[in-house]
C-alpha cells in the first residue's frame, strides 16, 4: 500500500512537472513573421502599407508599427487586425529622397515584447513621362520658341532641352533648371532668345525665319521628343525663303504637322496652315 502511494506521489509530481514546463514553453515572446511593405518602389506619391503576420500560443495584446524617417524622431501606430493573423498599418506619404526605417513590435498576454528586423526604403520622385510635352510653334519674328503640354498633369521643366543645328547635348540652345518649375496640363511656355525680362526663359542666338533651321526638344533623360527641320540638313544656318510675318506650328495644335500661320505665342495654334517652303 505505501509503495503504491509513493508511485502515485511522484506520478502527480512528475505531471505537475510537465504542466509547469509546457506553461513555461508557452511564456516566450509572440512569432512575427512575414513582414512586407508596398508598394515595393516608393514615390513621393505613395502612402506604404506595412503588413505582418504576429501569432502566438497565449493570445497576441498588440501590434504597432514603430517607423523613423531620415534617423530622426520614432513614430509609432497601431496596426490593424485583418484575416488571419495579419496585422497592418500605413507610413504616409514622404518628400523625394526620405530613408523610412521600421519595426513591427508585438506583445501577448504575458506581456514579453518580440520586435521584428528592421526593414527600409528609400522614397524616389515618381517617374515622368514627358510623352505629351511637344515643340509646339517657332517664331522668327519674336525669336521665340513654344512648348505646350497636351497631356492632364503638369510636367517639370528641369534638365529638358532645346537642341539647335545638332549641337552636342551638352551645350543646348535652352535647358530646364529646377527653379522653371512645371508646364501646367494644357499649359504653354515661350521661350524667347536672349530674353532680358525672365534668364530662366531665355535662349541663345539662332531663330530665324529665312534660314536653313533645326531645332530638336529632349526629355530630362536626353529622349528626343520631337524635331522641326526646315531646308536641307546639310546646309543649316544658310540662307533660304523670308517666311516672315509668319511662324512655324504644329497644325492642328500640339499633334499636326508643322505648317506656316500668324503667330500664336504662348497659346492655341489654328486648325489650318499654309505648307512650309523649303527652299
Amino acid at each position: 500500500m505505501k509503495t503504491k502511494i509513493i508511485i502515485s506521489t511522484v506520478l502527480v509530481l512528475l505531471l505537475l512537472g510537465v504542466s509547469c514546463v509546457e506553461d513555461e514553453m508557452y511564456r516566450g515572446p509572440a512569432n512575427i513573421s512575414k513582414v512586407e511593405f508596398a508598394p515595393s518602389a516608393v514615390t513621393t506619391a505613395d502612402d506604404v502599407t506595412v503588413v505582418a503576420t504576429v501569432t502566438d500560443l497565449q493570445g497576441v495584446t498588440s501590434v504597432k508599427l514603430q517607423y523613423k524617417v531620415n534617423g530622426g524622431s520614432q513614430t509609432e501606430v497601431n496596426m490593424t487586425k485583418g484575416s488571419g493573423d495579419t496585422y497592418s498599418a500605413v507610413i504616409p506619404k514622404q518628400a523625394d529622397k526620405a530613408v523610412v526605417t521600421f519595426v513591427v513590435v508585438a506583445n501577448n498576454e504575458a506581456g514579453i515584447p518580440a520586435t521584428s528586423s528592421e526593414q527600409s526604403y528609400k522614397v524616389g520622385a515618381a517617374p515622368v513621362d514627358f510623352a505629351n510635352l511637344v515643340l509646339n510653334e517657332i517664331d522668327g519674328n519674336s525669336k521665340s520658341i513654344e512648348l505646350y503640354n497636351k497631356g492632364t498633369v503638369p510636367i517639370p521643366l528641369e534638365g529638358v532641352k532645346l537642341i539647335k543645328d545638332n549641337n552636342d547635348d551638352s551645350n543646348p540652345w535652352w535647358q530646364g533648371v529646377a527653379e522653371n518649375g512645371s508646364i501646367p496640363a494644357d499649359g504653354y511656355i515661350v521661350i524667347i532668345q536672349n530674353n532680358p525680362d525672365n534668364p530662366l526663359l531665355s535662349g541663345n542666338a539662332g531663330i530665324s525665319a529665312k534660314k536653313c533651321l533645326k531645332f530638336e526638344l529632349k526629355s530630362a533623360a536626353g529622349v528626343s521628343l520631337g524635331v522641326f527641320l526646315r531646308g536641307d540638313e546639310s546646309n543649316l544656318g544658310k540662307n533660304i525663303s523670308d517666311t516672315a510675318p509668319k511662324s512655324f506650328q504644329r497644325v492642328p495644335n500640339g499633334t499636326g504637322d508643322w505648317k506656316l500661320a500668324d503667330p500664336t505665342n504662348g497659346s492655341k495654334n489654328p486648325d489650318k496652315g499654309d505648307p512650309i517652303p523649303q527652299e
